[in-house]
C-alpha cells in the first residue's frame, strides 16, 4: 500500500494496513538532523516515512524566509517571477500582499504591515491569483510525488492571519470593535482572493488542502466564538465549498484551543483537524466527541515532552496519542507542531522508532 493510498483510505474510515504519519521540521532543525544523521533531506524523508508532499504557491513568502542556500534560491525564483520583492538593507522579503516577512532561522516573523496605519481601503488592490508561476517550483516535481505521495496545498495565512498580519495585530483587534465594517470589507478582499488560489489548487492537482489560521490561545480562543462565526465561518466555507465540490479533503490548521468552534467548522466541511495541541486541549476528550467524523493530525506534545523529556517519555507519548487519537482508525500520527531547534537527536530517533511500533492498531 503506498503512502497515498494509505491516506486517502484512512481519512475515508477504510481499514489500512497501519496508520500513516508525517514529521515536519523547523528547517534550521532539520539541517541540523541531516548532519547528525549522515543523510540527505531526501533521505530523512525517507527514513521518517513521510506520508505527504506539501506545496504551496510561490508568492508565499513566509514558507521560504529562513535565509538558508535552499531557501534563497526559492527567493530568488519568485522574485524572477515577480511574485515577492525583496529588501537587502532591511532583511525583508515581501509577499504578493505587500507584508514584509524578516529573513530569520528561527521561524515566521511578520515585520512590516502595509495597512497598519490606513483607514479606508479605497486605493488597496489585492494580488491576482491568475499570475503564472505561483507553482513553477514543484511543476517538474510534481507529478512525480503524486506517484507516491499524499499531496498537500497549503493555504496558510488565510482570513484571520492574513488580515493581521495586512494591519497589525493590535490594528486589527483595535478595528474589530472600533470600525468592523472595514475589517468586513478586507475579508472579503481576502476571500475572494483564495477563492481564485484555491481554483489553482484544483487546477493543478491536489488530494488535500490544508488552510490555516491561529484562532486559539492555549486556553481558548483568540475571539469569541460568536464574533469567529461572524467574521470568519460563511468567508471559511466559501473557499472550502470548491475544495469538496472537487472531492478535495478539506484539512485546516489552528494552534491552540478551538474546540468552542470545531462543530462549527465540521458543519462547513472540515475533515481533518491540525494540528492537535495535548496541552490546549485534551486528546480524551476530542476523541469522545470528534472522533468518529474527524482525522485526527498530531497530539505527540512539542511543548514539554518532545524537547525536554527523555526518549522512554516521548515514547509512551506516541503510543498514547495512538490508543487515544487512532481509536477509530483514523488518525495522522505526527507531532503537535513542526519539530523545533530545541528537540535534541534522540528523542527524534525514539519518535520514529516509536511511530513504526505502534503504528499497527491493535
Amino acid at each position: 500500500m503506498k503512502e497515498r493510498e494509505r491516506v486517502q483510505l484512512m481519512i475515508e474510515g477504510e481499514p489500512v494496513d497501519y496508520l500513516p504519519s508525517q514529521l515536519d521540521f523547523l528547517p534550521a532543525r532539520k539541517r541540523r538532523l541531516c548532519k547528525e544523521l549522515g543523510l540527505s533531506d531526501e533521505e530523512i524523508e525517507q527514513w521518517a516515512e513521510n506520508h505527504f508532499y506539501q506545496i504551496y504557491p510561490l508568492c508565499s513568502a513566509e514558507y521560504y524566509s529562513s535565509g538558508s542556500s535552499e531557501d534563497w534560491e526559492r527567493a530568488k525564483l519568485a522574485i524572477s517571477w515577480g511574485l515577492v520583492k525583496y529588501d537587502q538593507e532591511k532583511g525583508v522579503l515581501f509577499d504578493n500582499w505587500g507584508v514584509g516577512w524578516k529573513v530569520n532561522p528561527n521561524g515566521v516573523w511578520p515585520l512590516i504591515h502595509p495597512l497598519e496605519y490606513c483607514d479606508t481601503l479605497r486605493n488597496f488592490l489585492p494580488p491576482d491569483p491568475t499570475v503564472p508561476g505561483l507553482f513553477e517550483h514543484v511543476a517538474e516535481e510534481l507529478p512525480k510525488k503524486r506517484q507516491r505521495f499524499y499531496v498537500v496545498g497549503l493555504q496558510h495565512i488565510s482570513l484571520f492571519e492574513r488580515a493581521w498580519t495586512l494591519m497589525g495585530y493590535e490594528t486589527f483587534m483595535r478595528k474589530v470593535v472600533t470600525d468592523i465594517g472595514y475589517v468586513e470589507q478586507l475579508l472579503d478582499m481576502i476571500t475572494e482572493y483564495n477563492v481564485g488560489l484555491a481554483q489553482r489548487f484544483v487546477e493543478i492537482g491536489v488530494d488535500a488542502v490544508r488552510t490555516g489560521d491561529d484562532y486559539g490561545c492555549q486556553f481558548g480562543l483568540q475571539i469569541s466564538p460568536d464574533l469567529w462565526r461572524k467574521l470568519f465561518k460563511d468567508r471559511l466555507a466559501k473557499v472550502w465549498e470548491i475544495y469538496r465540490d472537487h472531492n478535495i479533503t478539506v484539512m485546516h490548521h489552528s494552534c491552540g484551543n478551538v474546540e468552542l468552534i470545531i462543530p462549527d467548522m465540521i458543519e462547513i466541511g472540515l475533515q481533518v483537524l491540525h494540528p492537535v495541541q495535548p496541552y490546549a486541549m485534551s486528546l480524551e476528550g476530542l476523541a469522545e466527541k470528534f472522533g468518529d467524523v474527524l482525522v485526527f493530525h498530531g497530539g505527540i506534545d512539542t511543548q514539554r515532552i518532545l524537547p525536554f523529556e527523555t526518549p522512554d517519555r516521548v515514547k509512551k507519548e506516541v503510543q498514547r496519542c495512538v490508543e487515544v487519537l487512532g481509536r477509530q482508525g483514523r488518525y495522522i500520527i505526527a507531532p503537535s507542531q513542526e519539530i523545533m531547534n530545541e528537540v535534541p537527536l534522540e528523542n527524534i530517533v525514539a519518535l520514529v522508532e516509536a511511530i513504526k511500533e505502534y503504528r499497527k492498531l491493535r
